[in-house]
């Protein structure tokens, strides 16, 4: 089977990624491949209407989830909110024209913040409260999914809970961030947090300050599933069988997942001796 190393893909990014996929890859070799997972999934089920905000690449999410509607004849509202530099950096153009043109629930509303003199009849700026809150109506009764540059998420991420949508109705996905970059490491604590006990492997460790539960799976050669380390998309997602923990990011957690005890490794820092399902 030829599949990259999963830890190590995660930290170099998408771009290695690619680049393995197209050198190494070849005919009849055999990959892994893991079911969408995280709170940014939408299968229609969720919500009424669905509010899908993207930029830049941040597109990309936003024409999965659009696809899949389309072609599902899904009949709830669909508003996809786009922004771009300029014209020239519009991408999937086309193909969102045909799915609008057939898809009497999608509406697709585009800006761009620097056209410059390139040919744009549409609205001019960023994407903020007044531009989604003239796109769609109700807005405070829909499911919202956000994806682009860390400072567009925060911004927009702000303006719909400024229009009254629920914390709980706004899905982010990091499209790759500074806040959750994680391959920046500081130096290690020489301080010892508490014990992680893994249950299942029936290992018992020591957890320095400022480390994860999953910093110390690794450590100690205890594998925990992991993707995106940034909490996003509830690949490491593991039962807390006793202890207190702390998590800085924890998106990807239902609260029925919080609820049952699940907590994210990737995240999780313990306050003392803590027991987990690995």
């Amino acid at each position: 089977m030829a599949r990259p190393h999963r830890n190590h893909c995660q930290t170099r990014g998408t771009r290695l990624v690619s680049r393995w996929l197209h050198d190494e890859l070849k005919v009849g070799d055999e990959v892994e491949i893991e079911a969408p997972s995280g709170t940014f999934c939408f299968k229609g089920e969720e919500a009424k209407t669905l509010v899908l905000v993207g930029a830049g690449v941040g597109i990309t999410p936003m024409m999965s989830v659009t696809r899949y509607l389309t072609e599902t004849n899904w009949l709830g509202k669909v508003y996809l909110v786009l922004g771009f530099r300029a014209p020239r950096d519009f991408i999937f153009r086309e193909e969102l024209r045909k799915l609008e043109a057939g898809n009497v629930n999608l509406k697709v509303m585009v800006t761009m913040s620097q056209p410059g003199t390139e040919a744009w009849s549409g609205p001019v700026g960023r994407i903020d409260a007044a531009l989604l809150s003239r796109t769609v109506p109700n807005i405070a009764l829909c499911r919202a999914h956000v994806c682009g540059p860390p400072e567009m998420m925060e911004a927009t991420t702000a303006a719909l809970a400024l229009l009254g949508v629920p914390a709980g109705q706004i899905k982010t996905e990091a499209f790759g961030t500074v806040k959750r970059d994680p391959t920046v490491k500081g130096g290690e604590s020489a301080e010892v947090a508490g014990f992680v006990v893994f249950q299942v492997s029936d290992t018992r460790v020591p957890v320095r300050a400022g480390s994860t539960i999953l910093d110390a799976a690794d450590q100690a050669g205890v594998f925990i599933d992991s993707a995106c380390r940034s909490g996003t998309c509830a690949s490491c997602r593991v039962k807390l069988l006793s202890g207190n923990v702390t998590m800085a990011v924890q998106d990807a957690l239902t609260e029925q997942d919080k609820t049952n005890g699940y907590i994210l490794a990737c995240q999780a820092k313990i306050q003392g001796d803590a027991t987990v399902d690995a």
